[in-house]
């Protein structure tokens, strides 16, 4: 594969396969390269938010209802409940209004479920993905960009995307700022199939141990359990002793909580520690450019790894195809990007650190606020209106419970604003 409009991505995850699927739209010759031999299936979940769905839709109106038929469709009057680890209600969070507000669903999904459509749909757009083979390294010139793989062979393109998750081969070249960091807590997480619990959506908060519940298709629920820790702690266990270890540090909680985690199948626990990294501003080196997890890992309490991962796949299909120079496209997406990015990725810290309630006065802290505000995050709204245009729907009324803008401390201006202006460093 060689020429101009040609590109290599590195990862066929999330980000990865939503990049192939929009750039072969756009009319481009897309590679993936993924390292795992089969896209396999896990118990995990996520949710995609307004913003992942319009993302999605922009992509194709195919590959959008392909979402919505394979997870589950938040309705305009759901709402998920908060409780404390003893069952009782902290408050009922009107999910269902965001939607109704901006003209699109919230849709939970299995992970594989999605990935699964996003593959689909870029193998329909065009793309070839080839398993088994891992992005090792680049090298570019005034012409292009050779690639070098796992197995000994290179590719030539005219642009790299590196698309390779937290720990980032083509980052790691790029940028040299070594390891991510761990954000202090774990995270469990499962599915169970036929629980008496589905379809509810609730999340349950205990001291230094949160647990995030989602119907993700018309007969599965899937869990996150985030449990403060020290680093590697619970990875080390390995699933059926962490599966365990959960439903014993729970046993005193609620019991339809425990007896969902107990019905909890082994093989479908996966266990992996929070990291994020510190905005920075530098996403492109020539004709590479960094997305999803690889530009922006961010901590789960937001849930916009996903959606953030789609939206980088929207814009850099719309700069590469309105710039005749490929170079030019690639700084054009990270001016797009990095602003919005680097301020989620804050967001989300900040909202991680105050679900976790790891002392008894930071849990009733943040039982307090859960209560008084009725929902679980400080920004919801901000976050989830995000058009592929740059725009928005109209905001709601300054007045308006739904619109929430989080405190920021000095540095987390500075971070933001300095990203923006080129001046954050890795």
């Amino acid at each position: 594969m060689t020429g101009a409009g040609t590109v290599v991505i590195a990862g066929g995850g999330i980000g990865g396969l939503a990049a192939a699927a929009a750039l072969a739209h756009s009319g481009l010759a897309v590679t993936v390269v993924e390292r795992a031999s089969r896209i396999e299936d896990v118990g995990a979940g996520l949710m995609l938010y307004q913003n992942g769905i319009a993302a999605a839709d922009a992509i194709s109106g195919r590959l959008g209802q392909g979402i919505r038929a394979a997870g589950h469709v938040v309705g305009p009057d759901d709402v998920r409940v908060l409780m404390d680890s003893a069952g009782q209600v902290l408050a009922r969070e009107p999910i269902g209004e965001v939607g109704r507000r901006l003209g699109l669903p919230q849709v939970p999904i299995l992970r594989t479920a999605l990935q699964n459509v996003l593959f689909e749909e870029a193998v329909a757009a065009g793309a070839e993905i080839r398993l088994g083979t891992a992005v090792r390294g680049y090298d570019q010139d005034g012409a292009g960009v050779t690639v070098s793989l796992s197995d000994g062979s290179a590719l030539d393109a005219g642009v790299l995307v590196a698309a390779d998750g937290l720990n980032s081969v083509v980052r790691a070249a790029l940028l040299g700022d070594g390891p991510p960091r761990y954000l202090g807590y774990t995270s469990v997480r499962g599915r169970v199939v036929d629980s008496d619990l589905h379809p509810m959506s609730f999340v349950v908060n205990g001291l230094g141990v949160q647990i995030f519940v989602a119907p993700a298709d018309g007969r599965t629920l899937y869990w996150t359990a985030k449990i403060t820790a020290p680093r590697g702690a619970w990875p080390a266990m390995g699933q059926a002793a962490a599966l365990s270890a959960l439903a014993d540090r729970l046993a005193d909680w609620h019991e339809p909580v425990v007896r969902m985690i107990r019905d909890t199948s082994v093989t479908d626990v996966l266990v992996t520690d929070i990291h994020d990294r510190d905005p920075v501003a530098r996403w492109v080196d020539g004709r590479v450019a960094l997305l999803g997890d690889a530009a922006h890992p961010m901590a789960p309490a937001m849930g916009q790894g996903a959606n953030t991962a789609l939206e980088d796949a929207v814009v850099l299909a719309r700069a590469l195809r309105s710039a005749a120079d490929p170079v030019e496209a690639l700084l054009r997406y990270q001016s797009q990007r990095v602003e919005r990015a680097a301020a989620i990725v804050l967001h989300s810290r900040r909202q991680g650190a105050v679900d976790q309630g790891a002392s008894r006065e930071e849990a009733e802290s943040r039982d307090s606020v859960m209560r008084s505000r009725g929902r679980k995050d400080e920004a919801t709204f901000d976050v989830v209106d995000w058009r592929p245009d740059g725009g928005g729907h109209a905001a709601a009324d300054a007045g308006d419970e739904i619109v929430s803008r989080p405190p920021a401390d000095a540095r987390d201006i500075a971070l933001v604003h300095g990203a923006a202006r080129g001046e954050v460093r890795p």
